[in-house]
């Protein structure tokens, strides 16, 4: 039977760096800085009120929700920080659904001016003065 031996490195040690280790103090360690938006996210049974307000004719063609597989649309998108709430969400047709998503201006002017009060208020508080521009390409 042949051994084998196995050669070992020694280490060199340059001093000890735990001996040079100085910890935050427990309140910093603790601090967690400047806190980030977290958006508000919609529990199922929410969705279902939220849908049962909302529920209703595509906001740009007006196809009733029962004759078009509807959708619903945030107006202010989640990357955004855009909430799960009824003025952020609108009906959507599938089809105009998808041209609000590509950026029709067509679609989105016809969008825009559906909008009701509490939406256009959401929209304002969330993107500021020119949240109606970034969002729909129109003024006011």
């Amino acid at each position: 039977m042949v051994t084998v031996q196995r050669r070992t490195r020694k280490r060199k040690h340059y001093g000890s760096a735990v001996s040079e280790a100085k910890p935050f103090p427990k309140s910093q360690q603790l601090a967690r800085g400047t806190r980030r938006y977290r958006r508000k996210v919609a529990s199922p049974k929410q969705w279902q009120a939220i849908i049962a307000a909302k529920g209703g004719a595509c906001r740009v063609c007006g196809i009733p929700a029962g004759l078009s597989a509807s959708t619903f649309h945030h107006l202010v998108p989640r990357d955004r920080h855009g909430d799960d709430i009824a003025d952020n969400i609108v009906p959507l047709c599938f089809v105009c659904h998808e041209l609000v998503e590509w950026q029709s201006s067509f679609a989105l002017s016809l969008l825009h001016d559906s909008l009701t009060a509490p939406e256009r208020a959401y929209v304002l508080a969330r993107l500021g003065a020119d949240g109606m521009r970034r969002l729909f390409g129109v003024t006011t």
